[in-house]
């Protein structure tokens, strides 16, 4: 009869059979949960920082979170800071769940990735599964275009944007369909063959443009949608206004809250 003996060396990390057994979730939630668990105590959780310790990339990170945190195992939320902005994420991780919400089967791919006893197949998956892991880290992180990659250049643009913005974590907390809006707007003028483009009824450089919008971070989208909110003029051409206020948004923003804590605190402007 078979068995499993495991030696025990310093410095391991305990994780609950509950977890590990789990049939909702992915081997990759598994190992992604207590990856997490054996990190000290003060590590700055980031979606990005996990990424930099992983093969896998910050879009695949952020699927795998999304699964740990239908299955009960991880509730996160942003803070919100004195001023009304957000703040960072914070994240909690639990050893046994905190409901029994079902989580969506991966598809049977007709068993595909069955192993059958006796059958050793480490020769034939470990250099091609190697060569895509090492494919899927270095994803989205270069902004060269190879006429020869799978996506196109606006897919892979659209993928920095959404990394840039923590899309996912973002959409969780905003309408869907105005994120989108300004994502497409962004997009498009990353994206343009134009020399320049009218900004604020201005000739801007197209690649001045493209360069300040790939700074957009998520702060800078809500801040946009604030200043959306907070004005009392009416927008006659909402897109001209959204892609002015995206543009100028990181030399203003801090300026613009700097002002709403002066009015809250001493009623000036």
């Amino acid at each position: 009869m078979a068995y499993c003996k495991v030696e025990f060396n310093s410095g391991y990390t305990i994780v609950s059979n509950e977890l590990m057994r789990d049939k909702r979730l992915s081997l990759k939630a598994k190992g992604l949960q207590a990856m997490i668990l054996s990190l000290p105590p003060d590590w700055d959780m980031t979606i990005e920082g996990l990424s930099s310790i992983c093969l896998e990339c910050s879009d695949t990170i952020s699927s795998i979170l999304k699964e740990l945190e239908a299955a009960g195992y991880l509730s996160r939320y942003r803070e919100r800071n004195s001023n009304g902005r957000y703040g960072q994420m914070q994240y909690t991780f639990f050893q046994s769940p905190l409901h029994n919400k079902p989580v969506r089967s991966p598809p049977d791919r007709n068993n595909s990735g069955r192993v059958k006893p006796g059958q050793d197949n480490s020769g034939q998956l470990s250099k091609e599964k190697l060569n895509k892991e090492q494919s899927n880290k270095e994803c989205f992180d270069i902004l060269s275009i190879n006429q020869s990659d799978v996506m196109d250049e606006m897919r892979i643009y659209k993928a920095i944007i959404h990394k840039n913005i923590e899309y996912e974590i973002l959409r969780e907390q905003l309408d869907d369909e105005r994120l989108d809006e300004i994502v497409e707007i962004m997009l498009e003028c990353i994206c343009s063959t134009a020399e320049s483009l009218i900004i604020g009824k201005e000739a801007v450089p197209k690649e001045m443009v493209k360069s300040r919008f790939l700074k957009i971070t998520s702060s800078h989208i809500e801040y946009v949608l604030n200043c959306l909110d907070t004005n009392t003029t009416k927008v006659r051409n909402i897109k001209s206004y959204l892609r002015t206020v995206l543009y100028n948004a990181p030399a203003t923003i801090n300026s613009y809250y700097a002002a709403e804590v002066n009015h809250d605190m001493y009623g000036t402007e």
